[in-house]
């Protein structure tokens, strides 16, 4: 495609937009973009936009899912199996694909289509090759590139084209539907159903990555479209930048300005919370220069070695402890309350900030292993010794406490850690980004995951070290044992008391 095409589609777009698809969009913004480079297209201010004005508005019936696509709004029976029996993702799927493929240019939202990238400009993880996804090592993103996740949607999207007989979609391809699937994860929203309320129906709560993987929720169930909304998506996202925001009424979907935008500034909304390396295996960008949310992974065996090390404990024994910890009932329902302390891994964040459970287990553990003669105690003595050090670190980390041995721990690991990172990745982003593409941009975006995770990493153990209070370690040591004496005390005095 040539520039002038790229920019007849974007005029197309915008004037479909305005008329046909009755979107309200204010004369103070317009859509800009170009072909080369890795900001496509995308909206600027054309006028100073103070806070709180509306950008453009998106009409319900002008976004599409499953309640819009032709075929739904032709046969009840599509509409309602696709609604109360059908996963959001694959519902949406086979919408797109109808649309696309079948309807094609009589398709309502053609002009929309023509603007969405092709393959071939997806950079989301599932499009890298294995060899793409080693420069990505070792961070944690590589195992949360869900292959077989996606064959068994594919599989289950076959199915229900196939029993809601829909025979114009019975040969679609795998990369049919990675296409479609991968604009989905890039640029779809959750559309609030106006009709839905929460008293109506009894929710399971279900976390984002079970409805990543499709086939549990539904639109009856979870009170919302996914859908795609045109012009929505056309706003490039940016942490730090974010000066505008989705909002819903009953009607319409509404882009609002969350802050003043000089005329000429790119508007942008914000896609979540979102590390670089999620961002990268979401959307296929990167924020060159950090995510405001940007953080490291620091594996729990990682952890455990360096707790072995700083110690001199047997990995066997640490090993006992953290089984402990993860399935001892009193201490799992008791007095963690159901919250898990033991994780695969443990986020460490751009800002210093390192997951409480994460500080706590290191604490534990740590002074555990200092109880004079452990290697002695039976399970049930090593379960109660761990309740009383438990409720007393829980109390120690959150006075923003650690002891010298626990900070030493997290030195260990900490070096242990960045020494998995590749050199590249201690160096500042390079900014020759702009003109690359193909396998030398996605060698570049990975070195920037790499460089945000070793940045968090760094800060973390530097925040630990300067923003806590560091204590011996007996000192803390004597008030588990002294708790120890004092509940064995008052057990004494309470059986004399039964015997008497």
């Amino acid at each position: 495609m040539d520039a002038s095409e790229f920019d007849i589609q974007t005029n197309n777009f915008f004037q479909w937009a305005s008329k046909d698809a009755k979107l309200w969009i204010s004369d103070k913004v317009k859509l800009v973009g170009t072909r080369d480079g890795d900001q496509g297209r995308y909206m600027v201010a054309s006028q100073d936009i103070s806070k709180g004005e509306k950008l453009f508005e998106v009409p319900r019936g002008s976004a599409l899912n499953v309640a819009t696509f032709s075929l739904s709004t032709r046969d009840k029976k599509v509409y309602n199996k696709l609604t109360t029996e059908v996963g959001h993702w694959e519902g949406l799927i086979i919408a797109i694909l109808y649309e696309f493929k079948v309807m094609n240019r009589n398709s309502q939202w053609w002009p929309y289509f023509e603007v969405l990238p092709e393959p071939a400009r997806l950079n989301s993880l599932m499009y890298w090759t294995d060899e793409e996804l080693e420069h990505l090592k070792p961070s944690g993103v590589c195992e949360r590139v869900d292959r077989e996740g996606a064959e068994e949607m594919y599989a289950r999207v076959t199915k229900y084209i196939e029993d809601l007989e829909i025979t114009e979609l019975a040969n679609i391809t795998w990369d049919e539907f990675m296409h479609v699937a991968s604009i989905i994860m890039a640029y779809s929203f959750d559309m609030e159903r106006p009709d839905y309320e929460d008293s109506d129906e009894e929710i399971e709560e279900e976390d984002e990555e079970e409805d990543e993987e499709g086939g549990k929720n539904t639109v009856w169930k979870d009170g919302y479209f996914k859908s795609m909304v045109p012009m929505a998506d056309m706003l490039n996202s940016d942490t730090q930048k974010c000066n505008a925001n989705l909002t819903y009424s009953s009607e319409a979907l509404i882009m609002v300005a969350v802050a003043d935008i000089p005329n000429g500034e790119q508007i942008y909304n914000n896609y979540g919370d979102y590390s670089n390396s999620e961002l990268l295996r979401r959307y296929g960008y990167v924020e060159w220069s950090g995510s405001k949310f940007d953080c490291g992974e620091m594996p729990l065996d990682t952890l455990l070695k360096a707790i072995g090390v700083c110690l001199e404990a047997p990995r066997e024994l640490v090993d006992k402890l953290v089984e402990i910890l993860s399935h001892d009932s009193d201490i799992v329902e008791d007095i963690l309350e159901g919250e898990p302390l033991v994780m695969e891994s443990y986020d460490c964040f751009l800002d210093g900030q390192i997951l409480p459970e994460c500080a706590t287990l290191v604490q534990i553990l740590t002074i555990a292993l200092q109880l004079p003669e452990i290697q002695q105690y039976d399970e049930k003595m090593l379960s109660g010794y761990l309740q009383r050090i438990i409720k007393r670190v829980i109390k120690t980390v959150n006075s923003e406490k650690i002891t010298k041995k626990c900070l030493q721990v997290w030195k260990t690991a900490s070096d242990a850690r960045l020494q998995d990172y590749p050199s590249h990745s201690f160096r500042e982003p390079s900014p020759d980004h702009v003109a690359l593409t193909g396998d030398s941009l996605r060698r570049r975006m990975a070195e920037c995951v790499l460089q945000s995770e070793v940045q968090s990493l760094q800060n973390c153990f530097s925040s630990l070290e300067q923003n806590s209070k560091i204590i011996e370690d007996q000192q803390l040591l004597d008030m588990v044992l002294k708790r120890k004496q004092t509940e064995e005390k008052g057990r004494q005095k309470q059986q004399k008391r039964l015997k008497k």
